[in-house]
């Protein structure tokens, strides 16, 4: 295998395609793995795996139980993680010194540091300094398709998703009144396929609670399809639509999560953290362990949150989504009841459920919306 490798590097040549039938000349590479290679990735890996003894090597990690986290490493992509100011300057320098013998240069305008602290917390005057150059503190941070603000405030996430999500929806509007007639079938598959995986990125993380802007974009989609305006009862286009709200499938990601992590072997570093937040619960209030048992104690599961024993996801996930939806289902059928503008449409209409009329978009459904 690295004779195999080694006749692969050996001699590389590459040229830049200027278009369909000009190149530029043959020029030598002598340094780097090759672009679109699928090898490439795994070679990367095997040799930048060095750096990571290195910063562990310093102690100078944050502790999270009895293990010390120094630094998160995915592909090309390194975040160096520390309790204290001299502890992250220390593993800025090994950074510093290990990329200039390996040849290698960090690209200083995507290194950033980030103060995570409490609100009422000033954020560190401590110069930081990658080699020559000074490190820029920002306020939030995009890791992984995940923006993360100093605070850990998931507002900032969720409306980074939004507005990623309404670029989404955007589209698919475009395309709905371009066409002039949609079903609701392909409406829905192509919204449940585009949009929502945009909303719902990572809220395994944030998605214990209901963020209205992530439900406002929801409705906006309903209205459109429906062609109601923007005055149109909640509950009324909810049900027409048969659509239940985003919270729901959010929730059960925390769940979802929340089981991934009880079967996951204990050298995992997520499991290490998930014991040592359960651990943090029982003197914090405001952690993710608690938000996932208050949502488990409301569907009758919390039971589970006390025994470390393996346990079937699908039967949890199950049970999770039946009585989240049972409990929207009865908070619509009150609202229903309570809205007087809804007075007709109540009697019409006794349970949710897609209304016929939705099946397509045409213009006699819009006016009979209306």
């Amino acid at each position: 295998m690295y004779k195999v490798i080694r006749c692969l590097y050996s001699k590389l040549q590459s040229a830049v395609r200027l278009s369909p039938t000009m190149f530029t000349e043959w020029f030598s590479v002598d340094s780097g793995v090759r672009q679109g290679d699928n090898l490439a990735p795994t070679l990367f890996a095997l040799f930048i795996d060095e750096l990571v003894p290195l910063i562990n090597g310093l102690s100078c990690g944050a502790l999270i139980g009895d293990d010390m986290i120094s630094c998160l490493l995915y592909a090309d992509d390194l975040v160096l993680i520390s309790g204290t100011v001299d502890g992250l300057q220390n593993q800025l320098n090994a950074l510093n010194d290990w990329t200039k013998t390996q040849l290698m240069n960090v690209n200083t305008e995507k290194t950033k540091i980030m103060h995570i602290r409490k609100t009422t917390k000033d954020r560190t005057q401590f110069t930081f300094r990658l080699g020559d150059n000074i490190v820029a503190f920002v306020n939030k941070y995009r890791y992984l398709g995940l923006t993360l603000s100093e605070h850990i405030d998931y507002n900032v996430s969720v409306s980074e998703l939004v507005s990623a999500g309404s670029r989404s929806l955007g589209s698919l509007i475009s395309k709905f009144f371009n066409m002039g007639n949609m079903d609701y079938d392909i409406f829905t598959k192509i919204y449940e396929n585009t949009v929502i995986p945009v909303l719902d990125y990572a809220s395994g993380v944030w998605g214990a609670k209901q963020y209205d802007n992530i439900e406002r974009l929801h409705y906006r989609a309903i209205r459109t399809f429906l062609g109601v305006g923007k005055t149109t009862p909640i509950p009324a286009i909810l049900a027409d639509m048969g659509w239940h709200p985003v919270f729901i499938h959010n929730q059960c990601n925390v769940v979802r999560l929340w089981c991934r992590l009880m079967n996951m072997p204990g050298h995992r570093i997520c499991r290490k953290v998930f014991v040592w937040d359960r651990e943090m619960s029982r003197r914090y209030r405001n952690t993710w362990f608690n938000s996932a048992k208050t949502l488990l104690d409301r569907c009758n599961l919390s039971h589970l949150t006390e025994n470390d024993s393996a346990i079937s996801t699908r039967f949890i996930l199950d049970s999770v989504k039946s009585k989240l939806v049972a409990d929207f289902k009865d908070k619509w059928f009150n609202e229903i009841n309570s809205m007087p503008k809804l007075r007709t449409y109540k009697h019409l209409k006794t349970d949710f459920f897609r209304a016929i009329r939705t099946k397509a978009f045409n213009k006699d459904t819009k006016i009979c919306n209306r």
